[in-house]
């Protein structure tokens, strides 16, 4: 969890460097967003099995994360649409503008 979390941290300080910089910050942001839905939801469900079926009791909160982890792969866009961005943004074929 720790590896993720340090990652996503790395990839959310160089999308807000380039941001500051004015610099093209599609892909980076984009990144970011994908990789810290993908790190929540695993670690919402590593909290689970770790639990086990007392993750879906109200005594824990394993159950409300998984829930609320949800949200992160709608919220401010689909994963499959920050994929097709970073796809296209590393292939060159992205606006840079953000």
């Amino acid at each position: 969890m720790k590896v993720g979390h340090e990652t996503l941290a790395a990839l959310v300080y160089k999308a807000a460097w380039l941001k500051d910089r004015g610099l093209p910050n599609v892909m980076e942001t984009s990144m970011s967003k994908l990789y810290g839905a993908k790190v929540v939801v695993h670690d919402a469900n590593e909290c689970m099995k770790l639990f086990g079926s007392f993750g879906y009791s109200d005594e824990y909160p394993c159950g409300r994360f998984l829930r609320d982890s949800k949200q992160f792969e709608t919220l401010e866009g689909t994963s499959n649409m920050h994929t097709m961005i970073v796809a296209n943004a590393a292939m060159g074929f992205a606006p840079n503008r953000a």
